[in-house]
């Protein structure tokens, strides 16, 4: 028995909630012959996998072959399909409206650090829609009690740490370690790694991160990760404060998930 419209839709809550990326290709208008009618759904996950229908046949076929593009171009569109020898080579007559809503996988932001500026950022990438992972190596900051809003929190020497690091392609870090003593540390560790996360930001000098950078490119690890890295962090807005940093930490961040590459300041009438 083919899934109905009610399973589709709870499918999709569950894989949402469980920050599992997918398409939900919905026909939102079917004319004459076409075989989807009005309403009929796909749900289509990135390795390929679906569950639904749209009317079968030739249609739906290039339906999932547009769900497999958008898992890359992450772009909601609307397509319609000429159901004719002329257009998608069908005879049924008539066409057929899709559109496609891309739903993200969870957005994480691991934060290795617990001080000031990690207290500053949280509240604001919670308004965002990330959970918020922190990671510090002192159990007087890295508790429940000091980091209420954080959804997994590990006080765990950084290094340990780092050799279990995992993020996932739609994550981001930052590292902030006390008087940046361990910055370099968690660096290594994760460039070692060579992960596809979205983004990584490292607070610190120009001076110090030359540094940094030249020591970990001088290692030679496989791919070029460490040319990803954001640092100095944050836009340059002349911050000062910790809760001036934490907005351009959070400006800089929102750009690169937004895949804006040209900063423009607001020009003086």
């Amino acid at each position: 028995m083919s899934a109905t419209f009610v399973d589709i839709l709870q499918e999709a809550v569950i894989k949402q909630q469980q920050g599992i990326p997918f398409v939900l290709a919905t026909i939102v208008e079917g004319e004459a012959g076409s075989p989807g009618r009005t309403g009929f759904k796909v749900i289509a996950y990135k390795d390929g996998s679906f569950n639904g229908t749209v009317g079968g046949g030739k249609m739906e076929k290039l339906i999932l072959e547009k769900c497999a593009e958008i898992h890359k171009t992450k772009q909601n569109t609307l397509e319609t399909f000429a159901l004719s020898e002329d257009g998608i080579g069908m005879a049924c007559g008539g066409f057929a409206k899709v559109f496609y809503e891309y739903f993200p996988a969870k957005k994480r932001l691991y934060i290795f650090g617990a001080g000031h500026t990690c207290h500053s950022l949280a509240p604001i990438m919670l308004s965002l829609g990330f959970e918020i992972i922190v990671i510090d190596n002192r159990e007087e900051f890295a508790n429940e009690e000091k980091l209420p809003w954080a959804s997994e929190i590990y006080c765990q020497d950084y290094s340990e740490y780092v050799k279990n690091f995992q993020p996932e392609e739609n994550d981001a870090a930052i590292i902030i370690t006390h008087g940046h003593i361990y910055d370099d540390v968690v660096l290594d560790g994760i460039c070692k790694k060579n992960p596809s996360m979205t983004y990584l930001g490292m607070i610190g000098s120009k001076v110090k991160v030359k540094q940094i950078v030249e020591n970990i490119k001088s290692k030679n690890y496989e791919g070029d990760f460490i040319s990803k890295i954001y640092s100095p962090i944050g836009l340059n807005i002349a911050k000062r404060t910790t809760e001036e940093i934490a907005v351009a930490i959070a400006a800089e961040i929102l750009a690169v998930y937004n895949k804006v590459n040209d900063i423009k300041f607001m020009s003086r009438k």
